[in-house]
């Protein structure tokens, strides 16, 4: 039976099958590390959520940073499912699929990236107050798309639990 949300060039990119740079983990290591770095984005994410949310308390004539914190729900939810494939990966390691949602969840989080990025910058030009608010938000976009870029690498390379490392 094919599953055609893991039979496409972005669960199974090209290069998976000879990488350029081979991480030998065992699944299992690699999934809890997957794990904990997905658990610490989330929540890391969600403190973003609350902060952003609550930039304009108590200022006059402050419009509310709707696409950021729209962004940042995303990129939190990203995480989330990113995790939940991780643990799918590392727990049911038959199961097809399980690394699909965890590359979708990457994908939703880079998503979510682009568009905090985006609310930040409409958000910035709409309330002066926040002006050097936009240095640091290409900063962060920056490291999000690094992070999901690097997991997104392990993910698909990364072999089934109880296969061999290549030589």
């Amino acid at each position: 039976m094919t599953h055609h949300l893991s039979d496409n060039g972005l669960v199974r990119p090209p290069f998976a099958e000879r990488p350029p740079i081979r991480v030998n983990l065992d699944a299992r290591l690699l999934g809890l590390v997957l794990t904990i770095l997905g658990i610490v984005a989330a929540v890391v994410s969600l403190l973003f959520v609350l902060g952003v949310s609550s930039l304009c308390n108590g200022l006059v004539l402050c419009s509310f940073p709707t696409l950021d914190v729209a962004g940042t729900v995303l990129l939190t939810a990203g995480w989330v499912v990113m995790t939940v494939g991780v643990v799918m990966m590392l727990t049911l390691p038959g199961v097809a699929g399980s690394r699909a949602v965890a590359v979708y969840g990457l994908v939703l989080a880079a998503a979510g990236d682009v568009l905090s990025l985006v609310g930040n910058i409409v958000f910035v030009g709409a309330n002066s107050l926040y002006y050097r608010l936009g240095d640091g938000s290409i900063v962060i976009f920056v490291f999000w798309l690094v992070v999901s870029a690097i997991l997104y690498y392990l993910v698909v390379t990364s072999r089934p639990a109880g296969e061999p490392p290549a030589s």
